[in-house]
């Protein structure tokens, strides 16, 4: 499944938006307020439309607070005035595949069909879900072609045809610090809020908690909370927790924990080995530079990091078992992560794009930032959404909704023209981090006339250049700033 454009009509602050995707990657940056949350907002409700053809997973509906208002003064009196229709329009393709281990070779593989019919392919789709009047609720009417794909999905699974389901996901800012609770209101269990290491203390309490995760028997556990913006590491180590008792009851492994293992080393190239540690409680990450840490100890850009990774690996196992090892590289599917460069030192923003991409190659993201950094990492300028904010596009009857600019190349641009041309940030907006680019500039400009100056003159070159990066030398944008500089002029 994949989303190819959006139309949105009246939705929070726009009159009528279209919004095209890149198959692979999307990046939307803009000032805060131009929208960025709330596309991933609406793109959540039209991805959510899928889990229609799922009994027993709840879609993203909109809500009273998507309903764009317009603010108006009639002799003095303010008066919010709702607009109606709101609609959320989408056109994608559904991704039609089978794979199963075939039996002489060993390898998980797309099954050859005896119709005739390619194997995979996509078929086109269109769908739409509004509410129409002030009071209604969102209709299912339009989005009847989605959800009747699903529905064949979800009847072909349960006939135990191997047939894949595509992975949809949100991750919003907030993703680490909000509790979890289900779509009633109830806690996921009654261990709720308590550390893994207390479930292991004895064996039934593990028991109980077996039990209490009955759930994760069923066919389609990987749809579970898939719209909802949270995601509690808790529950991520609680299922490693369960997997891993699995492991020692059945004296052999489980293909859905390796598969996560595989998942954050493929993911962070730094370390040795991922591994669910009993007597710890928890995941621990093994550095190839012998640095051995728990999830817990880990740092908020880390945490982050290995909760999405992990989130999504176990999504894909639990969706699709029948590819194995090779869930991850055939899995598609959309995924939507609110500011991506949350918590990350601005080194691990230079990579993290290419990360996702090589982690899971048939994924669509869609991803908001306010790094210039990720920006860089971008292949193609289509893989770049930029909203211009129109000021309160709410506050005025005949305002318009953010612009879009889609740019054509991103080829060498270096982190000025980024910050300046594209994230409108100017020197006196920003008048260190102006300053840091131009100690970076002169820094590798007077690098350049050390390597050519005399062997007896390079002691005091050096002397020169570390006085000029004191000030900033302890600062990790800095480093960041030089690096971009560095790339651009190697670049040009």
């Amino acid at each position: 499944m994949r989303i190819e454009s959006l139309r949105l009509e009246n939705f929070r602050g726009h009159v009528d938006t279209v919004f095209e995707f890149h198959s692979n990657f999307n990046l939307v940056v803009g000032e805060n307020g131009a929208g960025k949350t709330s596309l991933l907002e609406a793109v959540t409700i039209a991805i959510g439309s899928w889990l229609l053809g799922f009994p027993g997973h709840d879609s993203r509906n909109i809500r009273e607070r998507d309903v764009r208002r317009v603010f108006d003064v009639v002799e003095r009196r303010y008066r919010e005035l709702p607009q109606y229709p709101v609609r959320v329009s989408a056109q994608g393709y559904v991704h039609v595949a089978k794979a199963s281990r075939n039996e002489s070779t060993g390898e998980v593989e797309y099954e050859a069909l005896s119709n005739g019919k390619k194997n995979p392919r996509e078929l086109p789709v269109e769908w739409e879900r509004s509410i129409e009047t002030a009071g209604g609720k969102t209709t299912r009417r339009g989005a009847a072609d989605i959800k009747r794909y699903a529905s064949i999905f979800s009847d072909s699974v349960l006939q135990r045809e191997p047939r894949i389901l595509p992975l949809i996901r949100y991750f919003g800012a907030g993703r680490l610090w909000e509790s979890v609770r289900d779509t009633e209101g109830k806690a996921l269990s009654k261990h709720k809020g308590k550390q893994p290491a207390d479930l292991l203390e004895d064996a039934d309490e593990i028991d109980m908690a077996l039990r209490e995760y009955d759930k994760l028997s069923e066919p389609f556990y990987g749809y579970r909370m898939s719209v909802d913006k949270r995601c509690n590491p808790d529950d991520l180590l609680r299922w490693m927790a369960v997997e891993y008792l699995t492991e020692l009851d059945e004296d052999e492994y489980s293909p859905a924990l390796r598969l996560v293992y595989k998942a954050i080393e493929l993911f962070l190239p730094e370390i040795q080995s991922a591994r669910y540690v009993k007597r710890l409680g928890s995941l621990v990450l093994n550095f190839k530079s012998g640095q051995r840490q728990p999830f817990s100890d880990l740092s908020d850009g880390y945490r982050n990091i290995v909760a999405i990774v992990a989130d999504l690996a176990i999504k894909a196992s639990m969706l699709n078992p029948q590819l194995g090892e090779k869930a991850l590289d055939m899995t598609p599917g959309v995924v939507l992560i609110d500011e991506l460069d949350l918590h990350l030192h601005p080194r691990w923003q230079r990579r993290v794009v290419e990360d996702l991409r090589r982690t899971f190659p048939k994924v669509q993201f869609i991803c908001t930032t306010h790094s210039p950094f990720l920006i860089q990492t971008l292949r193609d300028g289509s893989e770049l959404i930029v909203l211009d904010s129109p000021g309160d596009s709410n506050t005025d009857v005949d305002s318009e909704s953010p612009s879009i600019q889609v740019l054509d190349k991103l080829d060498n641009l270096g982190i000025e023209t980024i910050s300046r041309g594209i994230m409108g940030v100017d020197a006196e907006a920003s008048p260190q981090y102006m300053a840091m680019l131009e100690a970076a500039k002169e820094y590798l400009a007077e690098l350049d006339e050390a390597a050519k100056a005399p062997e007896d003159r390079l002691e005091e070159y050096k002397r020169q250049l570390s006085k000029r990066i004191a000030p900033f030398a302890d600062n990790p944008a800095f480093q960041a700033v030089l690096e971009a500089e560095r790339i651009y002029k190697i670049g040009k």
